[in-house]
């Protein structure tokens, strides 16, 4: 039996369950379980693993600074900047990486940027976490730790009085574990550990007393710029051996990439973004309010 959901607390309401592969080249015939919450719909890995051993040459540390990567850090900046970030505000990137974004922020002139990532050598100092920000901004991050709830309140430790908290995550609300295998990029076994359903998401932040700014319900490197779209990432991951590796490795020619329905989604593929990914942005109160108290009341507002 699954533990009790860690999101929204409930026990035993299990609404589905499925196993899945790992999108990740070195594990790919490994397959893992996930269940999803009736009560929230957020969804779970079942089992403990030695996370350790996976992350071990991780694809995603393999990322290079580059235009496309610039291009999609400064329409993310451009998200933050419509909801109220300025360059004159001191931004947190919590689970930076390598720094990619820290370093599009110092081009574009924001005045104050600062990273951490626990599994970065070079942005692990805790000391950073010992300051406030008027921006906290993480972006896949959530989904990654074992207790979400408790990461919100780091955030929320972290902003300033007044400030924004912007978390890019997956949503488990478009996510059908039916097919799960279609899925198996978002679900991103084993290292996915709890995907909230935005609902869920955006309730955990009411509960906290803080004011949804913006809800995007896709990720801002879902582009009008063609090829620059998911559908059309993914597809690109088929023509390869879908795994996740294949964005990182050097690029190759494929026929399936010019049939027309690659084309298609080269130009439109924006249009019919799977809806399994966004971001949401809260603003912190400028005073202490009193939180709603659970998630379960603020769903219920």
């Amino acid at each position: 039996m699954p533990s009790p959901c860690v999101v929204c607390g409930a026990a035993g309401a299990v609404a589905e369950e499925a196993t899945v592969p790992s999108n990740v080249r070195a594990h790919k015939h490994e397959r893992f379980a996930v269940w999803r919450c009736a009560a929230c719909r957020s969804i779970h890995a079942r089992d403990e693993v030695d996370l350790d051993h996976y992350y071990r040459d991780y694809p995603f540390l393999r990322a290079q600074d580059g235009r496309v990567l610039r291009y999609f850090h400064r329409r993310l900046w451009r998200r933050l900047a419509r909801a109220g970030a300025r360059r004159d505000h001191a931004v947190l990137d919590y689970g930076c990486g390598g720094g990619l974004l820290l370093a599009e922020l110092a081009r574009l002139g924001v005045a104050g940027v600062a990273g951490y990532d626990a599994y970065s050598a070079r942005y692990a100092d805790p000391r950073v976490l010992e300051a406030s920000y008027d921006v906290v901004v993480s972006q896949d991050v959530i989904e990654h730790v074992a207790d979400p709830l408790a990461l919100l309140d780091t955030f929320g430790r972290l902003c300033r009085p007044g400030g924004l908290i912007a978390i890019g995550t997956p949503d488990a609300s478009g996510i059908d574990l039916a097919r799960a295998d279609a899925h198996k990029h978002s679900l991103h076994q084993p290292y996915h550990r709890h995907i909230l359903a935005h609902p869920a998401l955006l309730a955990a932040g009411a509960a906290r007393g803080w004011q949804l700014v913006r809800h995007h319900r896709r990720p801002y490197t879902s582009t009008p710029v063609p090829t620059l779209n998911l559908p059309y990432l993914l597809r690109y991951l088929r023509a390869g051996d879908d795994t996740v590796d294949v964005a990182y490795d050097p690029p190759r020619a494929s026929w399936r990439m010019v049939t027309p329905a690659a084309l298609f989604d080269a130009v439109f593929g924006a249009l019919r973004d799977p809806g399994t990914d966004g971001m949401a942005i809260f603003r912190k109160p400028p005073a202490a309010l009193p939180p709603y108290g659970s998630i379960h009341a603020a769903l219920s507002v």
